[in-house]
């Protein structure tokens, strides 16, 4: 008869409570509507997860996103995450940030289990130490904290399991089952971090799986070469599986890793920012009851659990488990000082892998699993003792309330030496508040009456210290992103701006064509117009945080932040992105759009800019519209009437420059008032039946006025600086008055319609180039570097010419003809072209390869233009052009081959085993 295992219902208050204590943390996340709305989480991983979702919803495998940064790859960003596969079903089933919301709870449920396996396997403890350490990596402070970055929680929720595997190498014999069951599961644990897209937790883990087989070999009681061995080489054959298996992500990310603004390494100061300040370990380590410090700094654990690490680590001596939990944690805390630490600072930063991340900080989590599995270590030293502590088992327990002590006074002295030391801006030093304050008190007080035993061992020790790690652990998450939520309407309301511009990219693609692109201007500083009604409907609702966060996404909303273009169905100029993207050539071309020793953020460019930049390169990149606020606009008033002024548009007019109004809108005025700065020049007025040269005068500081003498409503206006001015003409806003009612009308220079004016204005840009469009001349340029170079030029008109990368130059003569874009989808663009002398065709859509294109179905090559862009060459006459994105076979073969090898040896494995239970007695 076979046996039937039988459940012990008493082993289930284990998974139980680690779920309880997870829904107690996380309980806005699963018991209600609200979402997590703020930094990464909502900016970039929302976006992203939007798209991919609607890409696979209808079928598609999303290579590319047209979307951001003039287009970029999509599949080769590794960081969406699109082959981990518990992305799938959730993207599939729910809305995004719901979505998230789930990922995130599972993700935690899957660090806590393979903490309390690992815990187990690693130190032989108790369940209840086991459970233990669960909850202090899954629920304590740095795997908390990291949520908002949903990908590295995701790959760092299999670290523990990975340590679990790698645990027991003293005992690695050369049978061939266990090494070929420990290398698979090593492979496919790395392809699932790998998969998540998170490449700085996989190095971590890399070098944590490292370190603890190290450790636990080093500490091996007799010979260890062969044990060494044979764990160098299942490890090496875990990571080449992992790499096979996940080979059709890997092969274009590391294509796109060659292209990126990121290749060859960070520099040094790249490298180690966000390093932890040693003035702000007390904060880092320490719960902080209603205070934290900057994300990327938090990796706390309740006292009792720092004094229960202690207690773990003085072991190390008679229990040799605790030799790899205890390297893994001063390993954490060594690297995490990053720019602080010598060896970090001037040796490891030129290491390949180190060089490649930013945030030292991230080895904290080494630190937090390795205390987490030294704090299950002391608790089962104490437990073994009954819980009475006498005589010298007091002295852990006196070295662990002293690390305390020793962290609560440095985070008040911190402060002190903050006023000499330079803090990192992201966290300055804060004084601790009086709600820390009482809880480390109450915590220490209960730590010394409960373990140091002044009266006796009080009655049920265990239990009220478990009670005061799940308390602490609640208290402390209260102010990290998990608890950060507002209402959905955050994500799925369409504010004013964003409608305007979905009525028009409903209509372009309507009719086959490309969405125009956005530029935002915008620091996000105004008040949005509808706040004292926001205030009302969710006063009763939410917290005043919770609304806080809601007002913020309103104005992200309003000036279509990236990447939230990708929510929308929009398309912008730039992107968000802190890993493989931007491309290096988007960022040598974007440079074009900023001010003098300006330079790119990540990608985003409305940091940088305060002024609309050249009109040359916003018609050439396709900006149909710019979204501007009014915080820097202005009403001014001379005789009795007040005229507002939107001075987004300042233009400089050196001797013999002119500008243009060229969109007038209809209005009778009598005037023209200008705010200006510097020697006033000329200015033209053109009706329908005349034109006319006006006189300046100065009305007021920096206002002038033009007036003539009737009303007319001017076509045109022309401002022109003369050859011989000694000074520049700087025109900062205009407007049209009629001085007979003190009506007035805002002007902007250039060829720019204001079509929405709300909490922000929404400007069309009505000279902007089509997508693609014919050229007679290029000239050549060997690197993108030379090609902007060029383009700099004030004579080149993109227009008319265009600079090609390793290609002759051409001319065609004059030019006639017509471009139709006939189709427009993200990885295929299909344009209809007829010219009766030939040209260069231009796409201004990112060139990458991958991208293949023809004539009439014949293939031809692609070249990239203006440092960026695609252009074929287009002979004479009437020609359909097809521009096609296909993924390379490579990665795919090379995956194909790693399924089937692991399918090999899961079968193998298999047989094995059936094989030897048929064996006879």
């Amino acid at each position: 008869m076979t046996r039937v295992p039988q459940i012990r219902l008493r082993n289930l208050w284990i998974p139980a409570l680690l779920i309880a204590c997870v829904a107690l943390i996380y309980a806005k996340n699963i018991f209600s509507n609200l979402i997590l709305a703020r930094g990464d989480i909502y900016l970039y991983f929302y976006p992203y997860w939007h798209a991919a979702a609607a890409a696979l919803q209808t079928g598609r495998l999303p290579l590319w996103n047209p979307d951001l940064f003039m287009g970029a790859p999509f599949l080769a960003n590794s960081q969406v995450g699109l082959f981990y596969p518990l992305n799938w079903p959730l993207w599939l089933l729910l809305e995004t940030p719901y979505a998230v919301s789930v990922s995130i709870v599972t993700h935690v449920l899957i660090a806590g289990l393979g903490t309390y396996w690992a815990t187990r396997r690693a130190l032989n403890a108790s369940r209840t130490a086991a459970l233990l350490a669960a909850l202090l990596f899954a629920l304590g402070g740095f795997f908390t904290a990291q949520v908002e970055h949903i990908n590295q929680a995701q790959a760092l929720a299999w670290l523990p399991w990975l340590l679990g595997v790698a645990t027991g190498w003293e005992m690695v014999s050369a049978e061939w089952r266990s090494l070929l069951r420990k290398l698979l599961a090593i492979g496919i644990l790395f392809a699932l971090q790998l998969t998540a897209g998170h490449a700085q937790a996989v190095f971590i883990s890399g070098v944590a799986l490292l370190l603890w087989s190290a450790l636990q070999l080093a500490v091996r009681r007799g010979a260890w070469g062969k044990a060494a061995v044979l764990t160098a080489l299942v490890i090496v054959g875990g990571v080449l599986l992992a790499a096979l298996l996940v080979a059709v992500q890997l092969v274009p990310l590391l294509e796109l890793t060659r292209l990126s603004l990121r290749q060859g390494g960070l520099s040094t100061n790249e490298a180690l920012s966000f390093s932890l300040h040693p003035l702000l370990a007390a904060r880092a380590l320490l719960p902080g009851y209603g205070q934290t410090p900057y994300v990327e700094y938090v990796a706390y654990l309740p006292l009792v659990a720092l004094v229960l690490a202690v207690v773990g680590a003085w072991q190390w001596r008679t229990n040799r488990a605790v030799v790899a939990p205890l390297g893994l944690a001063v390993v954490g805390l060594f690297l995490a000082l990053g720019a602080a630490n010598p060896l970090y600072r001037y040796g490891l930063i030129h290491v390949p892998g180190f060089d490649l991340f930013r945030v030292p900080a991230r080895w904290l989590t080494l630190y937090a699993l390795g205390a987490a599995l030294l704090a299950a270590a002391g608790w089962d030293w104490l437990m073994a003792r009954g819980w009475r502590i006498t005589g010298r088992d007091r002295r852990p327990i006196a070295a662990g309330l002293l690390v305390c002590v020793g962290l609560i006074g440095m985070a008040w002295v911190s402060v002190v030496l903050s006023q000499w030391v330079l803090m990192p801006p992201e966290s300055p030093a804060e004084w601790p508040n009086a709600l820390s304050l009482a809880g480390w008190g109450v915590e220490l007080a209960l730590l010394f009456l409960l373990l140091w035993q002044p009266f006796g061992r009080l009655p049920a020790t265990p239990y009220i210290l478990f009670a005061i790690v799940i308390i602490s652990l609640f208290v402390a998450s209260r102010v990290l992103s998990a608890y950060d939520t507002t209402t959905p309407e955050a994500y799925f309301d369409v504010r004013p701006s964003v409608a305007r511009l979905q009525a028009d990219a409903i209509a372009d693609r309507a009719a086959g064509h490309p969405p125009g692109r956005y530029l935002s201007m915008s620091l996000g500083l105004f008040d949005p117009g509808d706040q004292a009604e926001i205030d009302t409907i969710y006063a009763d609702q939410l917290s005043q945080q919770a609304r806080e966060r809601y007002t913020t996404t309103v104005k992200q909303r309003e000036i279509i932040v990236p990447n939230l273009s990708l929510v929308y169905g929009l398309s912008a100029v730039d992107g968000f992105d802190g890993g493989v993207l931007p491309s290096a050539d988007f960022a040598a071309v974007a440079d074009l759009l900023l001010p003098p020793d300006a330079d790119t953020v990540d990608g985003r460019l409305r940091e940088s800019i305060d002024v609309v930049p050249d009109a040359r390169w916003l018609d050439l990149f396709g900006v149909r519209y710019l979204i501007t606020d009014k915080v820097g606009d202005q009403w001014l008033r001379h005789d009795d009437i007040e005229v507002f002024f939107d001075l987004q548009h300042r233009v400089v007019l050196q001797s013999g420059e002119s500008a243009t109004v060229g969109y007038v809108p209809h209005f009778e005025a009598t005037e023209l008032w200008i705010v200006s700065e510097g020697e006033p020049g000329d200015v033209i007025i053109e009706t329908s039946s005349h034109s006319q040269q006006n006189t300046i005068e100065q009305i007021d500081d920096n206002l002038y006025r033009v007036r003539w003498d009737a009303p007319v409503v001017p076509s045109a206006i022309v401002l022109a600086q003369p050859d011989d001015a000694a000074t520049p003409w700087t025109i900062a806003g205009l407007a049209l008055v009629d001085g007979r009612d003190g009506a007035f009308q805002p002007l902007t220079p250039g060829n720019h319609r204001l079509i929405h004016s709300g909490d922000v204005k929404v400007y069309e840009n009505l000279d902007v180039l089509p997508r693609a469009f014919i050229v007679s001349e290029a000239v050549s340029a060997e690197t993108t570097t030379d090609a902007v170079d060029l383009m700099r030029d004030p004579g080149f008109d993109p227009r008319r010419a265009v600079v090609l990368t390793d290609h002759e130059p051409l001319n065609f003569g004059a030019v006639d003809g017509a471009v139709d874009i006939v189709d427009y989808a993200a990885e295929r663009v299909v344009i209809s072209a007829e010219s009766s002398s030939g040209g260069i065709l231009v796409l201004t859509d990112a060139y990458y390869p991958g991208w293949q294109a023809t004539i009439d179905g014949e293939p031809t090559p692609i070249i990239k233009a203006n440092g960026l862009f695609r252009a074929v060459i287009l002979p004479p006459g009437a020609h359909e052009i097809v521009f096609t994105m296909q993924l390379r076979p490579s990665g795919r073969i090379i995956t194909m081959v790693g399924f089937g090898l692991l399918i090999v040896a899961v079968v193998a494995l298999i047989a094995s085993g059936t094989g030897k239970r048929k064996r006879p007695a």
